[in-house]
């Protein structure tokens, strides 16, 4: 059975789980809106003794049941109680970069991949959750988190890998009941995983592989894990990291090196969607990456070219041009997505990120809807320097 998240699926649910439902969403509803706020930017800055977090702290997490909309707050739980009993696929290699659906072992990393999702989604159905009535979600989650710190060693290979930062989120929202010892590994991993993943040469993939998505894919897991770390050295040099990609990836006119080498807007989302997210665990530490003088708003740039396919005023056929043979293998396999007209649906999560950073692209990620998960993780807005 694939491992997916159906929004249409509600009938099913049993009793006790419509009363979480239920219990979950009107804890959303009428918590005070003045109980618990969100830290300004200037207080997520100067917080010298918050504990290390990637993308939320705890003080952003408590407030997330006030900020994030009643009837998203009521989907994420919903999808939440659906998988709440699902069993973990903890893998010492996951593995589903260059194969094709059922061969060598992807299906079962497409399990252990979901495992990395969920942890982020019962995470944020806990707190989401009246006090004392999300437990069954914290202890998902922290399972999650556990389990895969005690088996798993990072690849580092940025496409098997890169929901490793889902996860991270998902530990970000649980961190403040874990124990010290679980919270310490997480360090660790975080630490390791921006060690190789900011490594140069890189250690997995072709030269290539240095100026497309995969980077992108290698910056976003280095933030993460810099910042999870709380290392302020590994911090600066995942910094260098993201600039200097962005700055290669996105060209002057504002597409993108994949665009070029695939033909395909399947591969513009794809290697801007990591970069915004390193953009946005940057702006909840107080650092405005997105609209840094650096980067001559590169990122912003790439944003509207994408814009007019996005909201349907242009239309394109993915991978006629492409370089890269897998793709017409995928093609020929009948993997969704990868011939005919580009569905302008998939800008959903890239433009749900970027409305965060700025309002210009606020209407089009409403207009696209992005998964409700998405939707709550990415809730916040944050300052730019102009």
């Amino acid at each position: 059975m694939r491992d997916t998240l159906n929004p249409l699926i509600d009938s099913g649910l049993n009793a006790r789980r419509r009363r979480l439902v239920g219990t979950c969403a009107a804890w959303a509803l009428t918590a005070p809106f003045g109980a618990v706020r969100a830290a300004s930017p200037t207080e997520r800055s100067s917080s010298a003794d918050r504990p290390p977090f990637a993308l939320t702290s705890d003080v952003d997490a408590q407030a997330l049941p006030t900020r994030v909309p009643v009837e998203i707050a009521k989907a994420v739980v919903r999808y939440a109680g659906l998988t709440v009993s699902r069993d973990t696929h903890v893998m010492p290699v996951v593995h589903t970069e260059g194969t094709l659906p059922h061969q060598a072992n992807r299906d079962q990393s497409v399990l252990a991949q979901g495992d990395w999702r969920e942890t982020a989604l019962q995470a944020m159905a806990w707190r989401l959750c009246a006090p004392g009535e999300g437990e069954p979600h914290l202890a998902r989650a922290t399972a999650y988190v556990t389990q895969w710190l005690g088996a798993y060693r990072p690849s580092f290979n940025p496409i098997d890998e890169t929901e490793l930062a889902t996860w991270i989120i998902g530990f970000d929202l649980i961190q403040s009941q874990l124990s010290s010892q679980t919270i310490a590994a997480m360090r660790a991993f975080g630490g390791e995983l921006a060690d190789g993943y900011s490594q140069i040469p890189h250690k997995v993939g072709d030269p290539s592989t240095g100026l497309n998505n995969w980077h992108s894919h290698r910056v976003k897991l280095a933030v993460a894990g810099a910042f999870v770390s709380g290392d302020a050295s590994r911090i600066a040099t995942a910094r260098e990291r993201f600039f200097s990609h962005a700055q290669q990836n996105i060209h002057d006119d504002g597409s993108t090196y994949d665009f070029h080498q695939r033909d395909a807007m399947h591969y513009v989302v794809y290697t801007l969607e990591p970069m915004l997210t390193a953009a946005t665990m940057a702006a909840a530490h107080g650092e405005d990456w997105y609209g840094a003088s650096r980067l001559k708003g590169r990122l912003a740039h790439a944003l509207a070219w994408l814009l007019p396919y996005a909201t349907g005023e242009k239309v394109h056929e993915e991978f006629v041009h492409s370089s890269v043979p897998f793709d017409a293998r995928r093609a020929a396999a009948g993997v969704p997505g990868y011939a005919g007209m580009w569905n302008p649906a998939a800008s959903a999560t890239v433009y749900t990120i970027a409305a965060q950073l700025d309002d210009r692209f606020r209407p089009v990620a409403e207009k696209r809807a992005a998964p409700a998960l998405v939707r709550a993780i990415y809730s916040r807005s944050f300052a730019r320097l102009t």
